[in-house]
This record gives structure tokens, C-alpha cells and sequence, in this order.
């Protein structure tokens, strides 16, 4: 049914008709925000987190709970950070910084020796004279043995 059909059986009926039409179309609206909102709402808490106990929880708020009731409530349970939040901040801080082997200082990438102990972290590969850092096993270019004589 498209909307001129139902605007001409809204026009050529009688008004307790009428009435029953807009109902239903009114239901129809609810029920498709209420779907909408529960997919949102198992996307939205499947990004944060793999708890299934929060997956199941978050979606019988909204599905049980009128609006009012269930947006705090899923708001106030749900986690602040997205999965990928953390593990991301942890690469980067991992990308730029090195961990010295005798003191187990964090020491940013460019330097050459520990700023606690004074420790070499760089290594210069035998074989291409490519620098990498000492706690590599193997040289990133060559692959030959990080040996020290």
C-alpha cells in the first residue's frame, strides 16, 4: 500500500476508519524505532566490549524498557571506551618507545642509549651495517644473528 492509496481510502471512509488507520500506522512507527533501536543498541554494545552478559543485558533493557527507562540505564552500564580504544593506545605507545634490557626503562625510539643507565639499545647489524634495536634477535634487513663480541 503506497501513500495515494492510503490517502484516498483516508478520504473516502468514514471517521472511526480513519482513526483505526492512523493507529496502526502509529504502531507500525513504534515498532520500527523500537527494532532500529535494538539493533543500535546490540551494535553499539557488541564494539565495547565481549562480555555477553553485557550483550544480553544492554539488549532486554531496550527491548523491555520504555525509552525513558532504558537509554540511563543502558548509559550508565555500558563501557566509556570502544574495544579498539586501548589496544591502540598500547601500539603506539609500543611503536615509540624501546624497553632498555638491563634496567627495563621505556626509552623513546631515537635514542641510541638508555637514559636511566646509559645501556646501548642500539645494535649495528655485521652484515648491512643496519642499526635496530638491541632487543631484537635478528637484524630486520638481513636476518643475521644479533651476536655480540
Amino acid at each position: 500500500m503506497n501513500v495515494d492509496n492510503l490517502l484516498t481510502v483516508l478520504d473516502t471512509q468514514n471517521p472511526e476508519s480513519n482513526s483505526k488507520t492512523i493507529a496502526i500506522i502509529i504502531v507500525w512507527i513504534i515498532v520500527f524505532f523500537r527494532i532500529l533501536a535494538i539493533i543500535r543498541t546490540a551494535k553499539d554494545i557488541s564494539a565495547r566490549t565481549n562480555s555477553s552478559f553485557f550483550h544480553i543485558i544492554s539488549v532486554l533493557f531496550v527491548t523491555l524498557l520504555t525509552p525513558i527507562i532504558w537509554l540511563p540505564l543502558y548509559l550508565a552500564i555500558r563501557p566509556i571506551w570502544y574495544k579498539w580504544d586501548k589496544t591502540s593506545w598500547r601500539d603506539s605507545c609500543l611503536s615509540s618507545s624501546c624497553v632498555c634490557q638491563n634496567c627495563w626503562t621505556l626509552n623513546p625510539k631515537e635514542y641510541k642509549n638508555c637514559i636511566k643507565c646509559w645501556e646501548k639499545l642500539v645494535v649495528v647489524c655485521k652484515e648491512c651495517n643496519n642499526e635496530y634495536p638491541n632487543e631484537y634477535r635478528y637484524c630486520p634487513s638481513c636476518w643475521a644473528p644479533n651476536i655480540d663480541s
